[in-house]
C-alpha cells in the first residue's frame, strides 16, 4: 500500500530542514529514551524501522559496538541519503541502510535481536502488517520497542504546526495532515497491535520530554523539516511570515528559547 505522507519526505529540503531544526531538539533525545529501553548488548543485530535520519541507529550502533549489526530502514530513500552521509566514530557498529515500507521488510525470518521504531507506527498505511513484520524478523526471545505520540496527552509541535495552517486556508499535503489523531496513538491501541501480532510479555509506558530550541525562529524553522515545509516555503515572503508568527504564538517563547513538553507511548514486547 502505498504512504502518501512518505511522498513530502522527498524533496531535498525536507532532510535537511529536519536535521537541522528538529533532529537534535526532539528526535535525538527520544531516540536516548526508545534506546535506554531496549537494554542492548555488545555484539547484538538490531533493526531500526523508520529510521529517518537514524538517531535509533546511530545510538544502537554505539551500543552493540564493531561487533554488532544495525540496519536502518526507511520509505524515504533521501532521509537515508542523508543519514548515510551523516559521519560516524570508530568503534561503533557499521550501520547498513535499507529503503523499503515497513509493511514489506527485505530481511530474513528470526535475524535480530531488537527491533525498534521511534515515532514511525502510527503514520503507516497497515500498522497490523507492519507490526507482524517487525516481530518476523526478530529472533525468538527478541525485543521489540515502539515509540509513538501518546494520544491521551497534547500533540505538541506537530498539533501546532497543523492547527495553524489550517488556520491560515493551507491544502493539506497528504490525507489528515491537519487531523491530530492520526499523529499518536493510545496506550491500549498501541499494546493491542504488539499483542495481536504475537509479541508476549508487552508492557507499555508513557512518557514525558520537553524539546528545546535555543530562539524561536529556529522553533519557526521546524515546518522546513516536515512535508508542510514546500508548501510553507511557496508563500510570498509576507505569508510566510504570518505563519511563522502565529506558529510560535502557539508555541510559546520564554527567555528566548522555546520548550515544547512532548508525550509518548512507547510499548516492550517478546518474540
Amino acid at each position: 500500500m502505498e504512504d502518501p505522507r512518505s511522498k513530502g519526505f522527498a524533496p531535498a529540503s525536507v532532510p535537511h530542514g529536519y536535521e537541522q531544526f528538529m533532529l537534535r531538539q526532539l528526535f535525538e533525545p527520544w531516540a536516548t529514551e526508545l534506546v535506554r529501553r531496549a537494554g542492548l548488548r555488545p555484539a547484538w543485530s538490531v533493526l531500526d524501522v523508520a529510521s529517518g535520519l537514524g538517531p535509533v541507529a546511530r545510538l544502537a550502533a554505539a551500543a552493540v559496538g564493531p561487533a554488532g549489526r544495525v540496519v536502518a530502514s526507511d520509505i524515504s530513500e533521501p532521509m537515508l541519503a542523508r543519514a548515510a552521509a551523516r559521519p560516524a566514530p570508530a568503534g561503533w557498529a557499521t550501520i547498513e541502510f535499507l529503503a523499503g515500507p515497513a509493511s514489506a521488510i527485505d530481511a530474513e525470518d528470526n535475524s535480530f535481536d531488537a527491533v525498534l521504531c521511534q515515532h514511525g507506527l502510527q503514520f503507516f498505511p497497515d500498522r497490523a502488517a507492519s507490526m507482524g513484520q517487525m516481530r518476523r524478523v526478530a529472533r525468538p526471545g527478541g525485543i521489540v520497542l515502539v515509540s509513538t505520540w501518546a494520544a491521551e496527552r497534547p500533540l505538541g509541535l506537530f498539533g501546532a504546526m497543523s492547527e495553524t495552517l489550517e488556520e491560515l486556508g493551507l491544502a493539506e499535503p497528504y490525507p489528515r495532515a491537519f487531523d491530530p489523531d492520526s499523529y499518536r496513538l493510545s496506550a491500549a491501541e498501541l499494546g493491542k497491535l504488539l499483542r495481536d501480532c504475537g509479541l508476549r510479555e508487552v508492557q507499555i509506558e508513557t512518557v514525558e520530554l520537553d524539546a528545546t530550541w535555543d530562539n524561536a525562529g529556529t522553533a519557526a524553522n521546524t515546518l522546513l523539516g516536515t512535508p508542510f515545509g514546500p508548501l510553507v516555503s511557496a508563500l510570498p515572503g509576507d505569508a510566510q511570515e504570518q505563519v511563522r508568527a502565529r506558529l510560535i504564538t502557539k508555541l510559546g517563547e520564554t527567555e528566548n528559547r522555546v520548550i515544547v513538553r512532548t508525550a509518548s507511548n512507547i510499548a516492550r514486547g517478546v518474540k
